[in-house]
């Protein structure tokens, strides 16, 4: 292994690493958004969800389950992109905050 950095695949890691964790985390707060509903309208058991969801996903069952699944996991992925944006907006430097990064040091007011 080399000393050599390549700050282009360095980016492409982070995007694609990032895209990773968006989908998984859209996906998961998906699943957990539908084992709700189905928990508080239909009082369900997580393992009754599970048997339900891998049943309704491999026999192809009725369109409006369908729906709300779409839509719960499209509920995740909303909750993910105001996660992922709420903290980009903290990580950014505040008024008069000055902080180490790597070899220089950045300041909020240049």
């Amino acid at each position: 292994m080399s000393n050599y950095y390549d700050p282009w695949m360095h980016g492409v890691h982070l995007f694609f690493s990032r895209l990773v964790q968006f989908v998984m985390l859209s996906v998961l707060l998906g699943l957990a958004a539908w084992a709700t509903l189905l928990h508080l309208a239909y009082a369900a058991s997580l393992s009754a969800v599970a048997q339900f969801t891998w049943s309704m996903w491999t026999t192809g069952s009725d369109l409006a389950w369908r729906v709300m699944l779409g839509q719960s996991l499209l509920i995740g992925a909303l909750l993910t992109a105001w996660l992922f944006t709420w903290l980009l907006g903290r990580s950014r430097l505040r008024r008069g905050e000055r902080h180490h990064r790597g070899a220089r040091v950045l300041d909020a007011q240049d």
